[in-house]
Parts: structure tokens; C-alpha cells; sequence
């Protein structure tokens, strides 16, 4: 651990804000940005490369898992591995202000099954995508308003861009449902408020954030994105930190003629163990295993079990 203090806590889960949906595109709803355990107050550069897995593979109505339905008509959600990459450059400008840019490389799969009446048999016909495209950038800039001799707070503002792709395709070129898709079209505003604290070997932060759209793209407006978020890190060697976050999330109903407003949105709540080894005095592995609390979704949706996410951290 260096000795500068932590002055910007809790931006890193703006890079990767979740976004949960009916057929299983997602991220994980997890802080990975280094001020949680201390962040330089002199002007540098911070690279971090983060890697996750999230198998959702659980039908869910409301609070139940829930079985397929096979329904004629109807089709039913099987399965989305989602295994994201994200790369966030992070240059902290001076004590007060900081800007970080995050692209994700989205490496998703999805399957389900078309129930179809067959003169009065059902029959099932199955459907797959798997791509590996770049996702939407977030732009996120920074500035802590308070600097006390234990304590900082600040607020954070930026841009969620349209980078990723909406018309991603399978083989038989059928194209994916847009909340599976690798960008969802649309410009989104965020914001986010932090307050952390440093006593001895313990430092621990509280966030809330804010994404919405402001401009959509071929009528689909994704849901609104609110988030909290407690973190604890104890400093056990001076190499060996032990990490515990708490990640509540509540996002609203997608919108528009191409979004399947009924099956999106919910509310989440999950808890996030994890361990940092410092490799060398500028860089860092780390590692969490994320665990839901409670998942509430809106209509049917696949969830996950659990989450997985490593990564390394260098500053230059």
C-alpha cells in the first residue's frame, strides 16, 4: 500500500454499471477501483484491467425461480454466459480533480427456445448467439469538493456513448434482442456522491450513482440505473488486503417499440468478498466472488447464482 491518501473512493463502479435484462446481458454490479484502498494525491495515470464471469443460467418471476414456461407462441430463455473485459485509464489530474475513460470488450453467448404449436404438439426450436464485440465507453469525470484530515467526499458526472453494436446477429441471421445486444444505442447522463474514510488499517466508503438515458437511438430507451454502495478494506500485510463490498442496485423498466418493457428491470442486492495483492510497489492482482442477496425482477428474466471478477491494477 503507498502512503498517499484516499482522496476519489468510488468511481470504478461507474465503469461497469450493471445492466440486467430479460435474456441475461449483464455486468457485475462491483467496485474495482483502487481509491477504495488508497488513491495517490499527485497527478499520475492509473491502468486497471478487470476480467468477469457471470453465468445466468436461472429463470426467475418476481422473487421464484421459476421453470420454463412452453408456452406456444412463446419463447423461453435457456441460458447467457456473459464474460466482459474491461479496460479503465484513469489520470488523475491533481488532488481535486480526475477524469477516467472505461471500455468494455463484451464476449457474450445466449440461447433460448422457440415453443411452437405443431397441430397441437409443441415443438421446440432453438436459437443461439456468441459475439465478442466492444461495448459501450463511459467517460467519467471527477471532483472531490472535501478534503478532511481522515475523510474526503465528492461528486463524479459523465457520459455512458453509443459505441457498442445494436445489430448483432447469429448464423442464421436473426438478430439478438436488444437488451443482448453489446451497446443498448442510447447516450446516457451519470452521476454519482462518495464519502469515504480512512482509520489506520481500515478504510471504508458509501456511493450513490445515477445513469439515465438522454438520448435514444431506433426505439429502445433502456431503464434508469440507481446504485449504493458500502465497501470495507482491511490493510492485513503490507502486501495482503482483504476486501468486503455491499451492492444494492434498482433499475427501471426498459422502453420503446424494440424493448421488452415487461421482462426488465428489478431490484438487486449482493455481496462481494474479495482479496488484493500488491505484486510491486505500482501494481496490483485482485480477485471477489460476488454473491446476490435478493433479486427481484420484473416479469421473467435469467439470474445468476453467483459472479466471479479479476483483475490488475497499475499506476505509472
Amino acid at each position: 500500500m503507498n502512503s498517499c491518501r484516499p482522496i476519489v473512493v468510488a468511481f470504478g463502479m461507474l465503469a461497469a454499471t450493471p445492466a440486467f435484462a430479460h435474456c441475461g446481458g449483464s455486468f457485475c454490479a462491483l467496485n474495482t477501483n483502487w481509491n477504495v484502498q488508497g488513491v495517490w494525491d499527485k497527478p499520475g495515470v492509473r491502468l486497471d484491467l478487470r476480467g468477469e464471469y457471470i453465468n445466468m443460467d436461472q429463470l426467475r418471476h418476481g422473487t421464484d425461480n421459476v421453470g420454463p414456461s412452453g408456452e406456444a407462441g412463446e419463447h423461453d430463455e435457456k441460458r447467457t454466459i456473459n464474460r466482459n473485459y474491461i479496460a479503465t485509464l484513469d489520470w488523475s489530474i491533481n488532488q481535486d480533480w480526475g477524469l477516467a475513460v472505461h471500455v468494455p470488450l463484451v464476449d457474450r453467448s445466449h440461447t433460448h427456445v422457440h415453443n411452437m404449436d405443431e397441430m397441437g404438439v409443441i415443438e421446440q426450436e432453438q436459437e443461439t448467439w456468441d459475439f465478442t464485440k466492444v461495448g459501450d465507453v463511459r467517460v467519467v469525470g471527477r471532483y472531490a469538493f472535501y478534503h478532511g484530515d481522515n475523510a474526503d467526499a465528492g461528486l463524479s458526472f459523465g457520459l455512458k456513448l453509443p459505441t457498442g453494436s445494436i445489430h448483432q446477429k447469429n448464423s442464421a441471421g436473426e438478430e439478438a434482442e436488444r437488451s443482448l445486444q453489446p451497446g443498448t444505442g442510447s447516450t446516457d447522463g451519470i452521476l454519482g456522491l462518495y464519502y469515504n474514510r480512512h482509520a489506520g488499517k481500515f478504510n471504508w466508503y458509501a456511493q450513490g450513482s445515477w445513469q439515465n438515458t438522454i438520448d435514444e437511438r431506433d426505439h429502445y430507451r433502456p431503464g434508469y440505473k440507481l446504485g449504493a454502495d458500502v465497501g470495507l478494506n482491511y490493510m492485513a500485510t503490507p502486501d495482503w488486503s482483504l476486501l468486503l463490498q455491499l451492492n444494492a442496485q434498482n433499475n427501471g423498466k426498459d422502453k420503446g417499440a424494440n424493448a421488452e418493457s415487461n421482462d426488465s428491470g428489478g431490484t438487486y442486492l449482493f455481496l462481494s468478498p474479495g482479496v488484493s495483492y500488491r505484486v510491486t510497489r505500482d501494481a496490483q492482482v485482485y480477485g471477489f466472488f460476488q454473491q446476490p442477496l435478493y433479486q427481484r425482477v420484473n416479469g421473467t428474466q435469467l439470474v445468476a447464482d453467483w459472479a466471479a471478477v479479476m483483475g490488475l491494477s497499475m499506476q505509472f
